[in-house]
C-alpha cells in the first residue's frame, strides 16, 4: 500500500520527444559512465590499511563510491590526483562527482585537466558553459555550449541556455531569437511559452509574458507543471489579477492528489501583491530553471537518472533556494535507498514553502523504511497539529503504527481517516482494508471481516482484498466455498502474483490436494523467494506429499526470510522442523462448480 504524491515533478515535454531527445545524448564515455552504480570491488577494506598514497586515496575513494558516499569519494579521488595519479578514468569520475554535487568551481579544474590528457567527453563542455555562466562570461558559455554536436543540446538545452545567456547581456532581442528556434516544435510549445514569458517579465514586457502565459494555461495537451503553476500565478497576483490565479489553482485543486501543495500556494496567493517578488529574478535564476527542466525530463526515464542527478545539481547551483528542485533531487535519493541523503533534502525545505508539506511525508515515509518508527510518528504527529484532520497524515500514522506493531492505535488512527472521510469512493478502499488488517492481528477478527467487507465493495473486488479475506476465512476454517471462490477470482483478475498464487495453493493444500499444492506454491515460492509465508506452506505440502527433507529444508528457509517474517510462527516452525507434522483436518468444498473450477485449472504448467 505505497502511496506517494506525484505531480510534483511534471515535466511539459510528450514522452516520444523525450525518447527521442535521450537516444541522442551521450554525457558518459567509456570510462566515465556508470558513476552512480559501480560494481562490487572485492577489496572494500583494503582502504583501512592503506597509508596516505595516491592507491591508498583511490582504494578508498573507490569504496565510498560504491557505498554511493559522493562526498568521500571525491575528496579522495582529488588527493590521488594530487597525489600524482592521474588517468582517463580517474579524472572523468572526478569532474562527474563533483558535477553531480553542484561542485562545478571544483569539477571545471578536472574537467579541464581531462580534456589537456584527451578526453573528449562533450560533458566537460557542459561544465565550462556552466561555469562561464555563473561567473558571468555570458559569450564563453555559449560558446562551450555550442561546441557539442548533439541533437539534445541543439534542439533544447542549447537554445534555452544560451537565451539566458543574453538576457545576462542584457540583450533582449537576441534572447528572444534564440528562444524561437524552439517555437517551431509541438512539442516544445509549454516549454518555449514558458520561458519566453519568464524573460518578457524580466525585461518588462507585461503584455508579452501575458500573451505566453496564456498559451501555457490554455494547452490542453499537457497538464501544467507546479512549477509553471507558481510562476504564472505569482505573475497573475502582481499585475492586479488575483482572482485569475485563484481560479488557476482551484481547476486543479478538485481532483488533485497534491491539494495541501495547492492549499499553500493558494494561501500565498491570497498573501500577495502588486509589491510581491518575481519568482525568477536572475540569469542564474533563469539557467536554474532551464537545468531544473532538463533534470525532469531524464527523471522520467529511468535510464535517464543518473544525468537527471547531474542536471540538478547544475540546477541547484544556479538557484540552491528552488525547493521543486531539493524536492526533485531527494526523490532521486530516494530511487537510490540513500534515504538520509533525501531527507537532508527535505529538511532543507521550510515551512512556508508549498513543498514543505509533501517533503516531510516523504521524510517520515523514508524513516519509517529505516525502522525508525518513533521518529517517522514524531514527524506526522507534528504534520498532523499542523493539518488537524488531515486524511493522508492520518492514514499514514496509522500505517507506522500497524507496521511498528502498535494495533490499537493504528486502529485509532485509521478509524480517524475514515471519519474524515466526506464521502466514500473508490479511492479510500485501502484505509479500510489498512484497518482491517491492523483489527486481524488485533485478535477482532469480527471487525476486521466487516472492514474488508467494505474494501472489497469500494475497491469492485480487488484482487488483493479478495485474496486477504479468502485466505483468512480458510486460515479461522471457515466459510470454505466462500474462500476458495474468492482466492480464484483474485488468480483470475491477477494470476502472477505470488502472494495470491500462495493463497491458491493454500486451499489444495487445505482440501487434501498435496500434489497440485506443491504445484502451485512452488510457482509462488519462485515468484516470491523470499517470502517465509510461503516456505513454510510449502514445507508443509512436502510434508503431506511425501517428500519429508524437503520439507524440512523449506522451513529451515522459512525462519532466515525477510518478507512477512513477522507474520511468521518461528516457534511452531522449529517444532515441524524437529518433529514434523501430524494429520491435519481437512476442508471439504461443497459447491461442484467450484470444485470444477479448481480441477479445471491447468495453465500454470503451460
Amino acid at each position: 500500500m505505497k502511496r506517494q504524491t506525484t505531480g510534483i515533478f511534471k515535466h511539459m515535454l510528450k514522452a516520444s520527444y523525450i525518447i527521442t531527445l535521450l537516444s541522442g545524448i551521450g554525457i558518459f564515455n567509456s570510462c566515465t559512465g556508470n558513476f552512480i552504480n559501480m560494481p562490487e570491488y572485492q577489496q572494500e577494506q583494503a582502504y583501512l590499511l592503506q597509508k596516505d598514497t595516491a592507491y591508498g586515496n583511490y582504494l578508498a575513494g573507490r569504496v565510498a563510491h560504491i557505498r554511493q558516499d559522493y562526498d568521500n569519494a571525491a575528496r579522495y579521488y582529488v588527493r590521488t590526483i594530487e597525489k600524482g595519479m592521474v588517468n582517463e578514468d580517474l579524472l572523468g569520475k572526478t569532474y562527474i562527482i563533483l558535477a553531480s554535487q553542484g561542485k562545478i568551481d571544483q569539477a571545471v579544474k578536472y574537467a579541464g585537466i581531462a580534456r589537456k590528457n584527451g578526453d573528449k567527453n562533450n560533458f566537460i563542455d557542459v561544465i565550462n558553459a556552466v561555469y562561464a555562466f555563473k561567473h558571468g562570461d555570458y559569450k564563453s558559455s555559449r560558446v562551450a555550449l555550442n561546441s557539442i554536436n548533439e541533437k539534445t543540446y541543439k534542439k533544447l538545452i542549447a537554445p534555452l541556455f544560451n537565451a539566458w545567456s543574453y538576457v545576462g547581456e542584457d540583450n533582449y532581442e537576441q534572447a528572444v531569437t534564440e528562444l524561437q528556434k524552439l517555437s517551431g516544435m509541438e512539442e516544445m510549445k509549454t516549454v518555449y511559452s514558458l520561458h519566453s514569458g519568464l524573460i518578457s517579465e524580466y525585461f518588462g514586457k507585461t503584455k508579452d509574458a501575458q500573451k505566453y502565459y496564456d498559451i501555457v494555461i490554455n494547452d490542453k495537451a499537457n497538464d501544467m507543471s507546479f512549477r509553471a503553476l507558481q510562476i504564472i500565478s505569482n505573475f497573475l497576483v502582481r499585475n492586479g489579477e488575483k482572482e485569475k490565479a485563484l481560479n488557476l489553482v482551484a481547476k486543479y485543486y478538485g481532483s488533485s492528489n497534491i491539494k495541501e501543495m495547492l492549499a499553500s500556494l493558494r494561501e500565498k496567493i491570497n498573501q500577495g501583491s502588486a509589491a510581491s517578488s518575481r519568482l525568477v529574478n536572475t540569469p542564474d535564476e533563469g539557467a536554474g530553471e532551464v537545468f531544473l527542466e532538463i533534470a525532469l525530463l531524464f527523471k522520467s526515464v529511468p535510464v535517464g537518472h543518473d544525468y537527471a542527478q547531474i542536471y540538478m545539481a547544475v540546477s541547484e547551483y544556479f538557484n540552491p533556494d528552488n525547493d521543486i528542485a531539493k524536492i526533485a533531487m531527494a526523490d532521486l535519493f530516494e530511487e537510490r535507498l540513500m534515504l538520509n541523503d533525501a531527507n537532508k533534502y527535505y529538511d532543507s525545505i521550510g515551512k512556508k514553502s508549498e513543498m514543505y508539506y509533501p517533503a516531510q511525508m516523504k521524510k517520515a515515509n523514508n524513516l519509517s523504511a529505516e525502522k525508525k518508527y518513533s521518529e517517522a510518528i514524531k514527524v506526522l504527529k507534528r504534520l498532523l497539529r499542523e493539518n488537524p484532520g488531515n486524511f493522508q497524515v492520518l492514514f499514514n500514522l496509522g500505517d507506522v503504527l500497524r507496521v511498528s506493531n502498535n494495533q490499537p492505535d493504528a486502529i485509532k488512527y485509521y478509524n480517524k481517516a475514515i471519519n474524515s472521510i466526506f464521502y466514500e469512493s473508490e479511492k479510500y478502499w485501502p484505509v479500510y482494508y489498512a484497518l482491517a488488517v491492523s483489527y486481524d492481528k488485533n485478535n477482532e477478527w469480527g471487525k476486521a471481516e466487516e472492514s474488508l467487507e467494505k474494501a472489497l465493495k469500494l475497491s469492485n473486488r480487488h484482487p488483493q482484498v479478495l485474496n486477504y479475506l479468502g485466505y483468512s476465512w480458510l486460515k479461522y476454517n471457515m466459510n470454505t466455498d466462500k474462500a476458495a471462490a474468492m482466492i480464484l477470482e483474485a488468480y483470475e483478475k491477477d494470476p502472477n502474483d505470488g502472494v495470491i498464487m500462495d493463497s491458491l495453493g493454500w486451499v489444495y493444500f487445505k482440501t487434501g490436494d498435496y500434489d497440485n499444492a506443491i504445484l502451485y506454491l512452488e510457482k509462488a515460492s519462485e515468484l516470491n523467494p523470499q517470502n517465509a509465508i510461503i516456505s513454510d506452506h510449502l514445507g508443509d505440502a512436502y510434508w503431506f506429499g511425501g517428500r519429508k527433507n524437503e520439507a524440512v529444508f523449506q522451513w529451515k528457509q522459512a525462519l532466515s526470510q525477510k518478507e512477512e517474517q513477522e507474520e511468521l510462527n518461528a516457534k511452531q516452525v522449529k517444532n515441524k522442523i524437529e518433529n514434523g507434522l501430524k494429520n491435519i483436518k481437512k476442508l471439504s468444498i461443497q459447491d461442484e462448480k467450484i470444485k470444477k473450477n479448481l480441477h479445471s485449472l491447468n495453465d500454470i504448467t503451460e
